[in-house]
């Protein structure tokens, strides 16, 4: 059964990005199930179908900031542009996290993953 703040079974069977920080030891879980792992020129590529609907994420977030800019007169279009801004930043943090450009090992993983977790401009 799922309860709020245990995350040992959706961490067994879904790879997320804070699994490998999460548990009772903090030693982190490592899931049951890999999506397929691609490898280009010797580079590894980790949740292809992940960064190809990030990437998408991003096209569209980029399109909306556009035309948001462009209506003048918009009631809140200064809020929009600014959650666009923060949402096309947390999509640029997912993707540097999920894709393994920064290794799950490396003392920088934890700054990234808290950075997509909770974004500095609201504290």
């Amino acid at each position: 059964m799922y309860k709020f703040g245990y995350y040992d079974q959706i961490c067994h069977t879904v790879q997320m990005a804070a699994c490998p920080l999460l548990g009772a030891d903090k030693i982190g879980f490592e899931p049951s199930c890999y999506a397929r792992n691609i490898e280009v020129s010797s580079a590894l590529i980790f949740q292809a179908a992940s960064l190809i609907i990030d990437i998408i994420a991003l096209f569209m977030t980029v399109i909306m900031i556009f035309h948001v800019r462009s209506k003048y007169t918009a009631v809140g279009r200064k809020e929009m542009v600014l959650f666009f801004y923060l949402y096309f930043l947390m999509t640029v943090l997912d993707f540097i996290t999920i894709s393994g450009i920064i290794p799950i090992a490396s003392p920088v993983y934890p700054l990234f993953l808290q950075a997509c977790v909770e974004l500095p401009f609201f504290h």
